[in-house]
């Protein structure tokens, strides 16, 4: 870590430095620079710097449509921001367990979760926990360690339920994973860091992102 840092000290003493003599601390050139940036570096469309990773995930969740009540599935093996933003945004996290292999969330885990534990409403359409009969609304899949889950089969199992997917990818910023189903290497849709970013695919979030930063 030391070494690291060593070799980036000049350029990010040089950025704080052009910071501290305009104060930008909050918006500014330098975060609509790093957003432009981080955009392109995530192959996005739109990315909106935020004040953490928990806001990063919160403000996804939101402005994908999660509602107060709501169940929001994902994994134990993660940063307590990642339930954190759960509930910030009104939702109730469940958990179902991770692959041994990849520390990652397991599909198979997953579907049988929404199988067993869940049922369709032939009124709504929607996913019904059955013990606490409440809307089961979203996934939130966890990358870390700089890898990813196996998305195709998660992504799947979303589209049959019509369930909402954030992924949370806190911890794997620049990671990839070839997807079988579009033959093509894919980059998660939402990313934060302690400091800084949120980056989604999401229209309503680009959409949004002026409203969010003025409120």
């Amino acid at each position: 870590m030391i070494t690291l840092h060593k070799e980036l000290e000049e350029e990010l003493l040089s950025t704080l430095r052009d910071t501290l003599r305009v104060a930008g601390f909050v918006g500014g050139p330098k975060v609509e620079e790093f957003e432009r940036e981080f955009a392109k570096f995530c192959d996005a469309s739109h990315c909106v710097g935020v004040a953490s990773g928990t806001d990063a995930v919160r403000f996804a969740l939101t402005a994908a449509g999660v509602k107060s009540g709501d169940i929001v599935v994902t994994v134990p093996h993660t940063f307590i921001a990642t339930t954190e933003a759960i509930s910030q945004a009104g939702g109730r996290p469940e958990f179902v367990d991770i692959d041994e292999r990849t520390y990652c969330m397991d599909p198979r885990k997953l579907e049988e979760y929404l199988e067993h534990q869940c049922s369709l409403d032939s009124k709504t359409g929607r996913l019904i926990h059955r013990n606490l009969q409440a809307p089961v609304t979203a996934i939130v899949p966890v990358h870390i360690y700089g890898q990813t889950a196996d998305m195709d089969p998660i992504l799947a199992l979303a589209r049959k339920y019509n369930l909402i997917v954030v992924e949370d990818a806190c911890q794997a910023h620049g990671a990839e994973y070839f997807s079988k189903a579009e033959n093509a290497w894919k980059r998660p849709e939402v990313w934060g860091t302690q400091l800084l970013s949120a980056s989604i695919r999401e229209r309503s979030w680009g959409l949004r992102r002026s409203w969010r930063r003025n409120n």
